[in-house]
């Protein structure tokens, strides 16, 4: 049965092992599985909560733990780059008016793609290695519910995401289900990044008071 059921919902686990940085991802994924485990013994169907919305909160909060938990060697060398790539994050964004990618910053600094990335996500292990702002991050950490042992917490923002209008779902789910930048999002909704930036902001605000209501 058990082997069943991880076959059943090994992409949801893998799709929660892909949010985080700066783990191992076969140690995420076994986590992953052992919380799974873990929901599938305390699930009650009558509360009316549909088992992946259940198991997910189990197995996100257990990596969550994880990987704070985990004690992040980061070298000088590192740091050191990271500190230049803050820097040029800074002076891209003003000059061209969005969050520079991997493939700019490295360009920037002359340093090799995979440099950039590694000094990203050893330096912070929840950091987008696409921008470095704190609307990059899981709507989970974004809006937490304050009853946060609520098994019910990823049923509440979804809910709080069908009351927003058409073009703020839009732009939440292209930038937190996606995983678009905000010049990607621009682009595929044909606004501009300055509006998709102004709207997440917004949105983000109405997603929280719906649910502390």
């Amino acid at each position: 049965m058990e082997n069943k059921l991880i076959a059943m919902y090994s992409n949801l686990i893998w799709y929660v092992v892909n949010k985080f940085y700066g783990v191992d991802k076969e140690d995420l994924y076994q986590t992953g599985v052992e919380a799974l485990l873990e929901a599938y013994k305390k699930y009650k169907e009558e509360k009316g909560t549909k088992f992946s919305s259940y198991a997910y909160t189990y197995i996100y909060g257990a990596m969550y733990k994880l990987v704070n938990n985990k004690t992040l060697k980061v070298s000088r060398d590192i740091l050191k780059l990271r500190k230049l790539i803050e820097k040029a994050s800074e002076v891209l964004t003003q000059k061209n008016g969005w969050v520079p990618s991997i493939k700019e910053l490295s360009e920037f600094l002359e340093y090799d793609e995979e440099s950039i990335k590694y000094a990203i996500e050893a330096s912070n292990p929840l950091l987008s290695i696409d921008e470095n702002n704190e609307e990059t991050r899981n709507l989970h950490e974004i809006i937490p519910d304050e009853r946060e042992e609520n098994p019910d917490n990823h049923i509440l923002i979804e809910d709080s995401l069908n009351n927003l209008s058409p073009l703020e779902r839009d732009i939440i789910t292209s930038r937190y289900y996606e995983d678009l930048t905000q010049s990607e999002t621009a682009k595929k909704l044909g606004i501009t990044q300055v509006k998709v930036s102004r709207y997440e902001k917004r949105s983000l605000t109405k997603m929280r008071d719906y649910i502390n209501l």
